[in-house]
């Protein structure tokens, strides 16, 4: 379910792209939806990587201080025609998103049968809206660090 695409930087073809973030990675052996690990200590990597049959997926390395962030995937098909990359949020962020439009849901149906009333509704409203704003703010890293990569080429 990817909800973003986006064409990659400086007429760059694919497999210079493909070698620069493989030089920029970490390779992983394991699903990245469910990789949680923090990297503290100085390294010149960027992302952990994954490479599948028809594609090449990323994960941006974080800080212990942004674990709490929303994971994103990046994926890079290894079709040498392709000039672009796709973005999508991890299982656990999908997770997280569903259990938040489903409340929201049904505060909704419980303010308009009268059962809920506003106040106790606009808790739930607040946490979705950070959450999208960590979204949002997690979308802007990984197409810098992204481009960073990539521009480096």
């Amino acid at each position: 379910m990817y909800f973003k695409t986006i064409p990659l930087p400086f007429d760059l073809n694919q497999p210079q792209a493909e070698e620069s973030l493989r030089k920029a990675s970490i390779k992983e052996s394991m699903s990245l939806d469910f990789k949680f690990k923090a990297v503290d200590i100085g390294t010149d990597k960027i992302f952990y990587g994954l490479e599948g049959k028809k594609d090449l997926k990323f994960t941006r390395l974080k800080t212990s201080f942004e674990l709490f962030m929303p994971k994103l995937i990046v994926s890079i098909s290894k079709d040498s025609s392709a000039n672009y990359y796709r973005i999508r949020p991890g299982a656990i962020s999908i997770a997280i998103i569903g259990l938040l439009g489903f409340s929201v849901f049904t505060g909704l149906v419980g303010i308009v049968r009268g059962s809920t009333d506003l106040a106790t509704f606009s808790p739930f409203l607040i946490i979705i809206v950070i959450y999208a704003l960590l979204f949002l703010f997690e979308i802007s890293i990984t197409v810098r660090k992204m481009n960073k990569v990539l521009i480096k080429v």
